[in-house]
């Protein structure tokens, strides 16, 4: 109340009582904290209810690859289009570096080959030629002896000469004769060795020309199975190299490959069924059951190992597939890693 002295009033103001505020921060780190006990007391249970196992859900497919490099030609069948076996799926040529530059350092070698063998051709029939032109003058000389035989026989007759000088004759003609046989056989053996390195020349050429006609025939792929092709990561024209996947041919067929630990390898069997957390969504969960437990540890795909956690990187190899035999209608892609889980004691 406010008493004023100079116009003798009296004024009354009204108390307003404060409105309580709701502290909702309070709530929030309520919450907060709920949530961070739960999610705790979630990880502490879930082991003792849940096995776990990590894998990659994949579709059955067939990777088009080459162990050499090669040119794509042209494609006879579309991106996602079904494919039967036997059908043709792209042509192509060989493209490998090193027999391309192998067959230029071949074609340098073989001109090379081919100057110097007709360089030693030439040099053996000049030899022919040669011999040929003594064995010609030889017999002109033979000739000669025979003549100058037949009238030094006449004189010998007539007691002209003695028959030694005749002698000497008869041993001069079996000498040109003797000279001649010996030039004629070297003739025969220069003549085949033509024969034969001409022989030998001729079918390295046609093996070389085999050889590059071969490099640059055209080649045609046909699909090993039935499937849907995948996306062509080789475009026509472009070159794929050693061991790149050019496509996949993929079925509607899928599985989870998946990796569990050695110790918990009595926790799984053949015929369990169990939930499969995928990687997208929100809790999406696929149901499947384990088709087969394979005998042999393998190294886990290094995706799969947690460094930081865990140190355990040989695993068992189980194969899962869904329950119905059918395909998990929910996924939308292949080859991507998933959470395997198994109640325990089932």
């Amino acid at each position: 109340m406010e008493i004023n002295f100079n116009d003798d009033k009296i004024t009354e103001e009204s108390y307003e009582k404060p409105i309580k505020k709701r502290r909702w921060d309070r709530w929030i780190y309520f919450a907060v904290l709920l949530l961070i006990a739960f999610s705790v007391l979630k990880w502490l249970i879930s082991s003792w209810i849940f096995d776990y196992a990590d894998g990659f859900l994949k579709q059955q497919q067939f990777d088009v690859k080459f162990t050499t490099d090669i040119r794509i030609l042209n494609y006879y069948a579309k991106e996602g289009s079904p494919i039967k076996k036997g059908d043709t799926l792209f042509s192509y040529e060989f493209y490998d570096t090193n027999i391309r530059r192998n067959s230029l350092q071949d074609s340098l070698k073989n001109l090379v080959d081919n100057t110097t063998f007709e360089n030693h051709l030439a040099s053996i029939s000049a030899q022919v030629l040669k011999k040929r032109g003594l064995v010609a003058d030889l017999k002109k000389r033979v000739a000669f002896w025979e003549s100058e035989k037949k009238r030094k026989e006449k004189l010998v007759y007539i007691d002209q000469i003695t028959p030694n000088e005749l002698a000497n004759v008869d041993r001069s003609i079996d000498d040109l004769k003797y000279e001649i046989a010996s030039l004629n056989a070297d003739i025969k053996a220069l003549n085949d060795e033509i024969e034969k390195t001409s022989l030998i020349n001729n079918h390295k050429n046609l093996l070389a020309s085999e050889e590059n006609r071969a490099s640059t025939i055209q080649n045609y792929y046909v699909s090993p199975i039935n499937g849907n092709t995948d996306r062509f990561r080789v475009t026509d024209g472009q070159v794929a190299y050693k061991s790149d996947i050019i496509t996949s041919i993929v079925r509607k067929r899928q599985f989870v490959q998946a990796y569990i630990d050695i110790s918990d390898l009595d926790e799984f069997h053949e015929g369990d069924h169990v939930a499969i957390k995928l990687p997208y969504g929100f809790n999406k969960t696929l149901t499947g059951q384990v088709k087969k437990i394979y005998s042999i540890s393998e190294i886990k795909d290094n995706t799969l190992i947690n460094k930081t956690l865990n140190d355990n990187k040989y695993g068992v190899v189980i194969d899962i597939v869904p329950i119905d035999g059918k395909s998990w209608e929910a996924v939308k892609i292949s080859n991507i890693p998933v959470k395997v889980r198994k109640l325990k004691f089932t």
